[in-house]
């Protein structure tokens, strides 16, 4: 059914659930996952956006050593992975298109829903 899980999140602490969601469902399908982290370039000077964005790949590591735990503990093959964009839309739609997985999770409280139909073809 489906072979290869993509759970795409951010820095809100409420985006792991998606996560424990996707591990869990992982399990129950012997499926392995590919975790990205939308890491997105936001507006300022050129220093303050290295800054911020410094800081939010400093929270994904942590975060995938956390999702690295927990995978290892259920079992599940996975693979985390960064993407820097942006635009969170679009930069989720090309995850999703990159990826060629057969079922994409998306947290619902961190990122916004994919509305680009590039995301779905």
């Amino acid at each position: 059914m489906f072979h290869h899980l993509l759970i795409v999140i951010d820095d809100r602490a409420k985006a792991f659930r998606a996560v424990l969601v996707g591990l869990r469902l992982a399990r129950c399908l012997a499926a392995c996952v590919t975790v990205v982290f939308v890491v997105p370039a936001l507006p300022g000077t050129r220093e303050a956006r290295a800054g911020s964005s410094r800081d939010t790949v400093t929270r994904g590591r942590a975060v995938f050593e956390r999702v690295r735990r927990v995978a290892s503990a259920l079992g599940v093959t996975c693979t985390c992975r960064f993407a820097f964009g942006r635009d969170l839309d679009a930069t989720t739609a090309e995850v999703i298109e990159r990826n060629a997985c057969d079922l994409v999770i998306v947290s619902t409280d961190g990122l916004r829903p994919v509305r680009t139909k590039a995301a779905w073809r």
